[in-house]
């Protein structure tokens, strides 16, 4: 899919894309759902997202908290 240019494309996207995390979360297996990222060999990994986000639930709650944010920020 082409970059959006308007906001029904964004909108579109999203969904998409929505669905498409959907599907790979279905597909997982109970043990890859739970578990834990290890990036500590990875120097090049400084940002602190890599030290906080320890599973996948941490990354859902990241991006649950971030969109969120939509409900009290109007762009």
């Amino acid at each position: 899919m082409a970059r959006p240019r308007s906001k029904s494309d964004l909108l579109e996207a999203a969904n998409t894309n929505y669905e498409k995390l959907w599907k790979v979360i279905d597909s997982m297996t109970e043990q890859e759902l739970n578990k834990d990222f290890d990036f500590s060999d990875d120097l090049k990994k400084k940002e602190a997202h890599w030290k906080r986000d320890k599973n996948l639930r941490d990354v859902f709650i990241h991006l649950y908290e971030w969109h969120q944010l939509k409900n009290y920020v109007r762009i």
